[in-house]
């Protein structure tokens, strides 16, 4: 039974942070804009964020590496958390009024679990 859990941690955090990854090259030139502005980041961090994204959202999809891929997602969603109640001052909950770090938590924890618990038996790295 775990790990059918853990596959499906694996599918749906996979699908989710591939998603976000592909976001920052649709809005590149928008988001390189803003992080450099309003974070102090340098450019092309929103293209490296988006392939660290993209290619450990597929790896832990796949069971590929899932440890070390949800390692480089956690120091990523701990910066962007940083970012959200430092710079933003945004509440814990996401209103309708606005965004919170709500969904950051929620990510950092399936990451740290993912950590924990590893491929599982479903996956590309056990075949």
């Amino acid at each position: 039974m775990t790990d059918v859990a853990i596959l499906i941690l694996r599918v749906a955090l996979g699908i989710v942070i591939v998603l976000h990854g592909v976001y920052k090259f649709q809005k590149k030139s928008f988001l390189d804009q803003k992080w450099q502005e309003d974070y102090g980041f340098p450019r092309g961090s929103v293209v490296l964020t988006g392939i660290l994204q993209v290619a450990c959202g597929l790896a832990i999809f796949g069971g590929v590496f899932s440890r070390l891929a949800a390692l480089i997602l956690l120091l990523i969603m701990l910066v962007a958390t940083y970012v959200s109640i430092g710079k933003h001052h945004e509440p814990f909950l996401s209103t309708p009024d606005g965004k919170g770090w709500d969904i950051n938590f929620l990510l950092i924890g399936s990451l740290l679990t993912l950590i924990f618990l590893g491929d599982g038996k479903w996956a590309l790295a056990g075949w």
